[in-house]
């Protein structure tokens, strides 16, 4: 009940859960104040938008917030716990105008001007007996390996997503980041076989973390691309290891946002292009959200997430375009991305 009771406050709040954790932690701020900021100094839950000269970080402060933890065995839903969307297919027209986009940003690429840009798209599903309670429920259960969470601030609105992708993550001056790309659907009884696009895509995001990391120090790990799993989907990654003055990890964490796996890179010229070709706000869509608590802090990409409307959801997806990506492919594969995650609500 507390954690129902939760969801309808008008109080800021976010629940949580780490990756292959058997529970839920939440903070709550004391007041309904919006709380922003253009950095990471102070203690507390972050949640930061995909461009930062349009929107501020939201912050929870930890002075000012109540935690809590639960497991996740102990958590009940409700009576009626049913989900119902009205999930109607994208139009031709939003094929078409998908891969016209596709098709520009690839000759933007052969021109010489990016080497990758990362073009998404949002789709708009009514419902009913909805509740984000019971829904983060679902994500839970389906995404045990992923980092779950539910959002809701009265003067921003509500997220919730179930990312697989950290950001970074420091304890004292360890710090871990991953550079992950690359998405295949996996089908049962079939290897993953990567395509020289995605091995490419996830180089681009590997040596663009190991450029910025250097900046800060020259100790530091990468290990060999390895394929990892997130519920139905798999990706390639690599994990960098560093050690790092603390003074200096979250200005890292900003030098870093947004990476070639959400932008593209140059990450500079990407974002603009992406503003002109998107022609749509993602707001916190492929930004980042977590706490930073003492000299612990856990940051993770707002991938595979939602916004939560009165009537409606705005789901957000999207995929890493080079100079060998195919339109007619991209835009499939946005389609199964969506299928996954929604299918979880059937």
């Amino acid at each position: 009940m507390l954690l129902q009771n939760l969801v309808r406050s008008d109080l800021p709040f976010v629940i949580y859960k780490n990756p292959h954790s058997g529970q839920i932690h939440i903070w709550q701020q004391n007041k309904s104040d919006l709380i922003t900021t253009s950095n990471l100094k102070k203690d507390g839950f972050y949640f930061a938008p995909f461009d930062l000269d349009k929107h501020d970080i939201v912050l929870f402060p930890l002075k000012d917030s109540k935690r809590q933890s639960a497991f996740i065995r102990d958590l009940k839903i409700e009576k009626n716990d049913n989900i119902s969307l009205s999930v109607v297919p994208p139009s031709r027209q939003e094929e078409d105008n998908y891969q016209k986009k596709v098709e520009k940003a690839i000759k933007i690429i052969k021109e010489g001007t990016l080497e990758k840009i990362v073009l998404s798209r949002k789709q708009k599903i009514d419902y009913k007996d909805f509740t984000p309670f019971n829904a983060f429920l679902k994500l839970l259960k389906k995404y045990e390996q992923s980092y779950v969470y539910l959002w809701s601030h009265p003067k921003v609105g509500q997220w919730m997503g179930a990312t697989p992708e950290v950001l970074l993550s420091a304890k004292n001056t360890q710090v871990q980041t991953m550079a992950l790309a690359g998405t295949l659907p996996v089908l049962s009884g079939q290897p993953v076989s990567w395509q020289i696009k995605e091995i490419k895509e996830q180089q681009y995001v590997t040596d663009y973390i190991l450029k910025i990391t250097q900046k800060y120090t020259s100790d530091f790990k990468v290990s060999p691309p390895q394929t990892v799993y997130q519920g139905n989907l798999a990706h390639i990654q690599s994990v960098i290891t560093a050690n790092i003055a603390q003074d200096k990890i979250a200005d890292l964490v900003l030098d870093m946002h947004p990476t070639p796996a959400v932008c593209g890179l140059p990450s500079k010229k990407a974002l603009k292009y992406i503003e002109e070709i998107e022609a749509y706000d993602r707001q916190y869509y492929t930004g980042f959200l977590g706490e930073k608590v003492k000299h612990k802090m856990g940051f993770y990409v707002n991938l595979r997430s939602m916004s939560l409307n009165k009537d409606y959801l705005e789901f957000y997806v999207g995929g890493g375009i080079v100079k060998d990506s195919q339109p007619e492919k991209e835009w499939t594969e946005t389609i199964y991305k969506s299928k996954i995650i929604l299918s979880v609500f059937s």
